[in-house]
């Protein structure tokens, strides 16, 4: 799925490339190139709706709802289009003459050009500026593509047009089974990873037949709590893959399974280790990400929900007004983030009312902080990088990522905490009762992975071209 886009052939010392005006390509198996009158698109994905060469005639890739990038040269320009989603990264270079690829390695990069040895974290895990598309080079960036997220999100949050939750379970649920069909009919190798959330319970009775890929940690803040669920979620399924990620291994496993010097999120390694040691190489990944964003569940969003909706001038009264509401929902599903005891659900809103109520507390910033924590993660386009394989989710769908902020705002305030949505569609279409109390962000001791992935990525990045 890899490309090489520049206008130097010598560039090209280990694969044939094809010309087109000034520009000089190779691409794998695995990317395709149409060609048009006046210009050509490389390209690779699908799309959920709609023929996938008629948006490449069209140029009408932004447009698009589904899992693509595709690049469009004329004799002397280029385009670069990536999905709403950002399934895919696109990295550029103007440091040695144009450059443009999805894979960092094939860039030409010398030793002055590594400026850092590690790269910002975002705990929102997005990219929204250039300092966010930074990699250890310092000429090379990954494309930001020109998606309005948070305005995406503030229009439907404010829609004077409110949904039936009913009639919504109904139309998500028919917009999922359509996306999985799309995904059974192009990719007949796939890998579905399947964890003890709601997200990944949902999305794996589209693929129920599919071998599916659980892990845990030696050792996690969940302990028993969470293999308990992760054991009652593993039964539900014919076909489970268990894998346990060592703690103690973690610096051997990123040296060896992390390939990608770009990512940031590298928490989700556990996973593109189960990936790279499958026997036959998967057509397709499926991991459950954003559904947390798209069902407005999680905790912190939900206080700054409560803190715009319960808006006061004084501080106290609004800090009680929170308190008084939350209480009366601690044991809704996104009322933590981890199974067991700590942190607890007193801890998170503790620290809410003190990390938040010592800046300005305008209704203005109130709805910025709660839409950012709505926009997607970037946690498929990481899998993809790092293992070469294109990778999905159900909730990547632009036809529903914002519907459920349409629902009544009382509806929202009372009961997206705890999913009903996909409960009701677990229930009605499936026959499945979720039964894990509450999310679990599997917190653990990522150190070993952290402290190695310059090792771990950096020294092939040095291997020159393609």
């Amino acid at each position: 799925m890899r490309f090489f886009i520049c206008k130097d052939y010598t560039k090209f010392k280990k694969h044939n490339y094809t010309q087109y005006g000034q520009w000089c390509y190779y691409h794998d198996e695995l990317v395709n190139v149409w060609e048009g009158s006046d210009y050509i698109v490389i390209y690779s994905g699908y799309l959920i709706e709609g023929d996938i060469e008629e948006a490449c005639e069209r140029w009408s890739f932004d447009m698009e709802n589904g899992n693509f990038f595709a690049i469009k040269l004329t004799k002397d320009n280029f385009e670069i289009s990536v999905d709403y989603f950002q399934n895919h990264k696109i990295f550029t270079a103007d440091k040695y003459g144009i450059e443009i690829s999805n894979y960092l390695n094939w860039m030409t990069i010398n030793k002055e050009d590594v400026v850092r040895n590690s790269l910002l974290y975002d705990p929102l895990q997005r990219e929204f500026n250039t300092e966010q598309t930074k990699t250890f080079f310092g000429h090379i960036h990954s494309v930001l593509p020109d998606y309005d997220y948070v305005g995406d999100c503030r229009k439907a949050y404010n829609s004077e047009n409110r949904r039936n939750p009913d009639e919504l379970a109904e139309y998500i649920h028919e917009c999922m089974l359509q996306h999985s069909e799309v995904i059974k009919s192009k990719y007949g190798n796939r890998f579905i990873s399947l964890s003890e959330g709601i997200d990944s319970a949902l999305q794996s009775q589209y693929f129920y037949n599919d071998p599916q890929y659980m892990y845990t940690m030696s050792e996690c803040y969940a302990a028993e709590d969470g293999q308990y669920y992760k054991r009652l979620v593993k039964e539900n399924f014919p076909n489970v893959t268990f894998d346990v990620w060592d703690i103690d291994r973690s610096g051997e496993y990123t040296l060896r399974h992390l390939k990608d010097s770009s990512t940031r999120w590298a928490t989700i390694l556990p996973t593109m280790k189960q990936i790279s040691e499958c026997t036959n190489k998967p057509d397709i990944v499926m991991y459950g990400v954003n559904g947390d964003e798209m069902f407005f569940r999680d905790l912190i969003p939900h206080m700054q929900m409560l803190a715009l909706e319960y808006y006061d001038e004084d501080a106290d009264i609004l800090i009680d007004k929170i308190r008084k509401d939350l209480y009366n929902k601690r044991d809704q599903y996104g009322a933590t983030y981890t199974l067991g005891s700590s942190p607890s659900f007193d801890d998170y809103i503790e620290d809410f009312v003190n990390q938040w109520f010592g800046r300005d507390r305008t209704v203005e910033v109130s709805e910025d902080a709660m839409l950012i924590w709505m926009t997607p993660k970037l946690y498929t386009r990481a899998i993809s990088q790092n293992n070469d394989v294109i990778t999905a989710s159900l909730y990547n769908d632009r036809r529903i990522f914002h519907e459920v902020l349409k629902l009544p705002k009382s509806y929202l305030m009372k009961y997206a905490m705890d999913s009903p949505i996909q409960r009701k569609i677990l229930e009605d279409k499936f026959g499945y009762v979720f039964q894990t109390p509450h999310k679990d962000a599997l917190y653990a001791d990522y150190t070993g992975i952290f402290d190695n992935i310059y090792e771990a990525t950096v020294p092939d990045c040095m291997s020159q071209n393609v």
